[in-house]
């Protein structure tokens, strides 16, 4: 029919079959799908109970990392985290050599003895985990799971190293050393990323490179997720131009090509000897109209992520982060 049919006619007809109704369609099935898989307050599986320890073991990790440290903080996420273990534990008997339960375990551990001298602080813990829990949090390695502190001078020497270092001594970064960072610092990273592979070359990704710290401040309160920081000293948002694809099936390829973007980037900007930590941006409706009118995005273009940026502070305190190995991932098909 396409080679007899006035072209027109064929291209309606592509409209009509493979235009709105073929997005419904894969958004309502994808929606589905989500649904039944990801991990809801109710979940009950391995999977979705270790990636909601390892959520509120990252909260408490980054309150360890703050520079101005409060003591007695996390209450909440030390709740959710002692009821989530607990599950875990019934449902999965090998839990003491899980990386999640070990990072988890190591992290209390640290909150343990950050609070040490102060027992009134540490009554709440003592009422969430049993004695013998807490007794083997203090048996775990300080790398397992916490805080970590390195010098901000060690990021000098950045663009001599390998790949391999570079990437396992990248870490993120939330809180910058007082000093401005300019449009022309952040560049070389930018073009550096611009060598990132995407789908037919179609080169999707849009860097919007924020200075104002008025704008910085409004935004990262909308985002929500770097609440206690100061605000960092530039913010750079990644988005996908859903201009350049044509046909419905490529409706997520901006986040996919974005995401390599933002990695590229990541790297990069280390590399520079730049600080940065990314920053998700999957809002609901509201927050992501209020972004959108705030920074001026049209609605062709996709918010990607945030990264917030700067220099390196002397003395840098980040997360633990602790990774699984790809042994745990990999799923080889011969």
């Amino acid at each position: 029919m396409k080679e007899t049919l006035p072209q027109p006619v064929v291209s309606f007809g592509k409209r009509i079959l493979n235009g709105y109704p073929s997005l419904v369609m894969a958004s309502l099935r994808e929606a589905r799908n989500f649904n039944m898989a990801y991990a809801k307050d109710s979940a009950k599986g391995a999977v979705q109970l270790e990636a909601r320890m390892v959520y509120f073991t990252h909260q408490i990790e980054k309150g360890l990392s703050h520079q101005q440290f409060r003591y007695g903080f996390g209450k909440k996420p030390l709740k959710n985290l002692s009821v989530v273990m607990a599950k875990y534990c019934k449902v999965e008997t090998n839990y003491v050599q899980k990386t999640p339960y070990i990072s988890a375990m190591a992290t209390i551990g640290e909150y343990i003895r950050r609070h040490e001298g102060r027992q009134r602080d540490l009554q709440y813990v003592y009422s969430l985990f049993s004695p013998t829990v807490l007794k083997e949090t203090q048996n775990i390695a300080h790398v397992e799971g916490g805080s970590l502190i390195f010098s901000g001078r060690e990021k000098t020497s950045n663009a001599k190293l390998t790949f391999q270092q570079l990437n396992e001594r990248r870490h993120s970064i939330r809180e910058f050393a007082n000093t401005p960072i300019t449009y022309q610092e952040l560049l070389p990273a930018i073009e550096m990323a611009m060598r990132t592979p995407s789908v037919c070359n179609r080169q999707p990704t849009r860097v919007h490179v924020i200075l104002n710290k008025e704008l910085i401040a409004k935004a990262l309160k909308i985002q929500g997720g770097f609440n206690g920081y100061p605000v960092p000293p530039a913010l750079l948002l990644l988005t996908a131009d859903n201009r350049v694809f044509m046909a419905p099936q490529e409706h997520n390829e901006g986040y996919t090509d974005g995401g390599l973007f933002g990695m590229n980037l990541l790297l990069a900007l280390e590399e520079q000897g730049i600080a940065a930590c990314p920053l998700n941006t999957m809002f609901r409706r509201g927050p992501e109209k209020a972004t959108r009118r705030l920074l001026s995005i049209p609605s062709n273009e996709v918010l990607v992520m945030y990264i917030a940026v700067g220099h390196f502070p002397e003395e840098c305190a980040t997360c633990v982060s602790r990774r699984l190995s790809a042994k745990d991932i990999v799923t080889v098909i011969e």
